[in-house]
Formats: C-alpha cells, sequence, structure tokens
C-alpha cells in the first residue's frame, strides 16, 4: 500500500515537472519571438514605408519634394529590386556569422536609412534609401525564419511564425497611424529608434543551436538548445540534442566536430545500406557545394513550390496595388482622409493575423489557407465589378463604402492566412543542409514577384483601368486556389523530418494532406 502511494507521487511530481517544464518551454520560446518581433517590425515599416512617401509626394507640386508617375512607379517598387541581392547574401552570411548574428549586424544599416530618409531633400537620395532598406530587409529574412524553424517545438512553429509576422503588420499599421498623425520626414525619425533597441535585445538571446552544431560548437549548442526550451540545465534537453546531432550527421556533407571530451571526429553521410561514405581530400568551393545542395530533388521541389506559393500569394495580397493605396482610394471619391482608410485597411490584416494564431492549430494551415483564397479571391473579382459600373467619372459617394468594405475583407482574409503561409513555409519545408540559402533564394524570388508587381502597376492601371487589374488578380487567384488544393501539404505540428518526407516519391499522400488533431 504504501509503494503504491510513493508510486503515485513520484508520477504526480514526474507529471508536475513536465508541466512546469512545458511551461518554461513556452515561455522561452515567446521571449525569443518577441524579441525577433522586434526586427520584423522594422521590417514591416520599412516596406510600407513607399506607400507612406508616395502618397505625399506624388503629383505634389506645392511640396518641397515632388513625384512624377515614372519617379513614383520606381521608388515603391525598387525596395523590392534591391531586397533579392542581400538576400542572397544574406544566405552566405548567416552560415559565416550566424542566425542571431547576422540580424544583429543588420540594424546598423536600417538605423542609417531612416536617419537618411528623415534627412533627404532630394528625389535622387529618396529612391537611395529605397534601394538601402531593400538589402537591409534582404539581410535578414532568410536567417529569421532559419532561426524560427531551428528553436522552435513542431506544435509552436507554425504559431510562433504567425507572431513574428504579425509584427510587421503590426509595424506597417503604426506606420499609416503615424503618417496620418505627423509630417513624413518625423515619422521617419521616431522609426529610427526602432533598430537601436533591437540591436541591443537580439544580444540577450542565444544562437541557434543547429547553427552551433553545424559548426562543431557543441557544448553552446546544448546550452542554446536548454535557454530556448525553459532555461534549463543541459541535461534535460539531452535527449532532443541527440536527436539534433543525428538530423545533422545525415546531411549530405562532411564535417568536423569536437565532442565534449575533446576528441574530434568526422560527421559523414551514409549510403543507403548504412555504410559511410568515402571521404575524398578535394576541397569543393562554396558555390559548388551550394549548387549540389539546391539541386538534389529533396530541396529543388519544395524550393520550387514555395516559389509558385509567392506568386499566388501576392497577386491575392494585391502587392503591385500596395504602394499606390492611398491614390487608389482616392479614385474610389472616398468621403474620408484616404491615409486613414489605409491604415484601416491594414488593421483588418493585422486582426485576421491574430485570429491565424488562435485557429492555427485547430484547423491547420491547408484548412485555412483554401478558406482565405477562396474568400479573397471573391471580394477581388468583386472590386472589379464595382470599378465596372463606377470608374473616375461615374463616382456615387453614397456608394463608396462598398469598396472599403470589399478592400478590408481583401485584407482581413490575407492576414488570417496567405501573408503568413509562405513564409511559415520557408521557415518548415526546406533540408537542414542548404536551408540558409534555399531561404535566402525564396525571400529575394519574392520580392522580385513584389517589384514586377510593383514597377507595372501604374501602366497596367493605363491599359486595362483598375478594373481591369482587379480582374487579373482575380483569375490569377482562382488558380491558386486550384494549385493549393492539389499540391499544399498540411505542415502543422508536424516534424521537420515529416515535412522533407512529402518531398520525396515514396511519402504517404494520406498524412501528407491530413492534419495533426490538436490535444
Amino acid at each position: 500500500m504504501i509503494d503504491k502511494v510513493l508510486n503515485a507521487g513520484q508520477f504526480f511530481e514526474k507529471e508536475g515537472n513536465q508541466h512546469k517544464n512545458a511551461c518554461r518551454s513556452l515561455l522561452s520560446q515567446v521571449v525569443a519571438t518577441i524579441v525577433l518581433g522586434g526586427l520584423v517590425f522594422d521590417i514591416g515599416m520599412m516596406t510600407t514605408m513607399p506607400t507612406l512617401v508616395i502618397g505625399a509626394l506624388h503629383k505634389n507640386s506645392a511640396g518641397e519634394l515632388n513625384m512624377n508617375d515614372d519617379q513614383a512607379s520606381w521608388f515603391g517598387s525598387i525596395i523590392f529590386f534591391a531586397h533579392p541581392i542581400g538576400a542572397l547574401i544574406s544566405g552566405y552570411l548567416q552560415e559565416r556569422f550566424g542566425r542571431r548574428g547576422s540580424m544583429i549586424l543588420v540594424n546598423v544599416p536600417v538605423l542609417a536609412a531612416w536617419l537618411t530618409l528623415y534627412a533627404a531633400d532630394s528625389v535622387y537620395q529618396l529612391h537611395l534609401v529605397s534601394v538601402l532598406m531593400g538589402l537591409c530587409v534582404g539581410f535578414c529574412e532568410a536567417p529569421l525564419h532559419s532561426y524560427i524553424g531551428e528553436i522552435a517545438e513542431p506544435h509552436l512553429r507554425g504559431t510562433i511564425s504567425t507572431l513574428v509576422c504579425i509584427s510587421g503588420h503590426t509595424g506597417g499599421v503604426l506606420l499609416h497611424v503615424l503618417g496620418y498623425l505627423a509630417q513624413w520626414r518625423t515619422t521617419a525619425l521616431f522609426c529610427g529608434a526602432v533598430p537601436a533597441i533591437t540591436f541591443f535585445a537580439m544580444t540577450q538571446i542565444p544562437e541557434s543551436p543547429t547553427w552551433l552544431i553545424l559548426n562543431s560548437r557543441l557544448k553552446e549548442a546544448q546550452k542554446a538548445l536548454g535557454w530556448v526550451r525553459g532555461w534549463v540545465e543541459a541535461e534535460v534537453v539531452h535527449e532532443e540534442f541527440q536527436r539534433l546531432l543525428e538530423h545533422a550527421a545525415v546531411a549530405p556533407k562532411s564535417r568536423r566536430v569536437s565532442t565534449f571530451e575533446g576528441q574530434k571526429y568526422e560527421m559523414v553521410p551514409l549510403t543507403e545500406d548504412g555504410t559511410p561514405q568515402k571521404i575524398t581530400q578535394e576541397t569543393e568551393s562554396f558555390l559548388r557545394i551550394k549548387y549540389r545542395e539546391l539541386s538534389d530533388q529533396k530541396m529543388f521541389r519544395p524550393l520550387r513550390m514555395v516559389f509558385i506559393v509567392f506568386i499566388f500569394s501576392f497577386a491575392t495580397q494585391l502587392m503591385g496595388m500596395r504602394p499606390f493605396l492611398v491614390n487608389i482610394f482616392n479614385e474610389f471619391g472616398l468621403q474620408i482622409d484616404s491615409q486613414l482608410v489605409v491604415a484601416l485597411t491594414r488593421f483588418s490584416l493585422l486582426v485576421g493575423a491574430i485570429l491565424n494564431v488562435t485557429l492555427l492549430r485547430r484547423f491547420g494551415k491547408r484548412r485555412l489557407t483554401l478558406l482565405c483564397q477562396a474568400a479573397a479571391t471573391v471580394s477581388i473579382i468583386l472590386l472589379g465589378v464595382y470599378c465596372s459600373f463606377f470608374d473616375e467619372t461615374n463616382r456615387n459617394a453614397s456608394l463608396s463604402w462598398i469598396p472599403i468594405s470589399l478592400m478590408t475583407s481583401v485584407y482581413f482574409f490575407i492576414g488570417f492566412s496567405l501573408t503568413i503561409l509562405p513564409w511559415q513555409l520557408c521557415a518548415e519545408v526546406f533540408p537542414i543542409r542548404g536551408r540558409g540559402a534555399a531561404q535566402g533564394l525564396s525571400a529575394g524570388w519574392s520580392y522580385y514577384v513584389r517589384f514586377g508587381m510593383s514597377v507595372t502597376y501604374l501602366y497596367l492601371e493605363k491599359w486595362i483601368r483598375l478594373s481591369g487589374v482587379f480582374y487579373l488578380y482575380g483569375v490569377i487567384s482562382v488558380i491558386g486556389f486550384w494549385y493549393y488544393w492539389r499540391y499544399l501539404p498540411e505542415t502543422e505540428g508536424k516534424s521537420l523530418e515529416q515535412i522533407e518526407s512529402y518531398f520525396t516519391d515514396d511519402h504517404d499522400k494520406t498524412e501528407k494532406f491530413s492534419r495533426v488533431k490538436s490535444k
């Protein structure tokens, strides 16, 4: 009887410790997410900045600075052209300096960009600021998504990705609110405080355990893993740490590693029968290694999917219109300030992203994506119908609530899933070896797509009118719905190893499209 009581006491003590560790683990990952959120907050402000400046300077002949159509078109899009250059470089930087190290360093040029924007006295300086901001966004996005994927537990990974994206949306909303309340130069000066604070905050979180393992720093890696699992001792995370070592060991590249006892051993890939592959003395160049990693089918297939998802996602997000939203709302003949309406639509996007956090684990990414893609597509097509009947020559002020409601609906549903989806996939679908390069390429591709959509928008509007642009994006969104239904896997709550298996020839198709039931 006494033995039973003692055993029961040990059981409840063990259960209590597990619950306590789970809470501490959640809290430590939330703390890291909040710190990362400072960087993403700045990204949201930088990518929204063209909308604010164009709204203030486009065809403003009475102002100190003035932009014509061509200048506005390039200013609104050049930030997205410069981003891929930074993104491609970031793949190397995060492998060289680490995920956290890269994100710390990028805050310095970000601060310089905001101060230059504040002091700009010519359109050429504004274009220089746009280029610099584009490079900065590119520098930090790849290590950011690598870091999220490598520190988060599988059941929290999607939620943490969403929380980080919410920070970006919050930055965009705040920028529009400040633009409504203050002059654009004053807004730029305020924004300069964010990278300064973020720089110091990021020094307080650990480096990615995976990156440390890949760079033979095992003691630091286990300590970092303990930090993101609730500030626990290394022994508590020993089992998970061993899994990370095993996962890193099967990657197709040898690496010399130091054990805790100071011994040296070589981590090498295995052949199909489980024997070690032979190691040659030849050294490969960095570019050749990355090419081999990216051309492998396990990497190429998810990379192709992410590229396609970005196209459909950005079309449904009306990405090409974003820098010109103030002028677009002016065309609707609204009775209220267009800057305030832009802030309202961005706020609806933020609300949708917050709702994603609460419902993601219950319904999964795939189901939410299909729902939001369908709803946003219908709203976009209805906007085209409205513009066909009520253009600038036939405005009806009493019906101006219709385009506001439809645009708010679009932004709510894209915030609910579609703005977050491609970045969630970037954090989940790529194999460990080559992940940094793939995420850099994906981020770069995303901004080339944004650049193409933004730089062509004014010309498209002149050619097929505003209604035609809405119809064009509506058709692309319909095709996007079919693609998501046919190919998008369910990744929520699944391990990175499971997700990687979905891009092989012999994967379980039933499991690929099914979701893990939330507990």
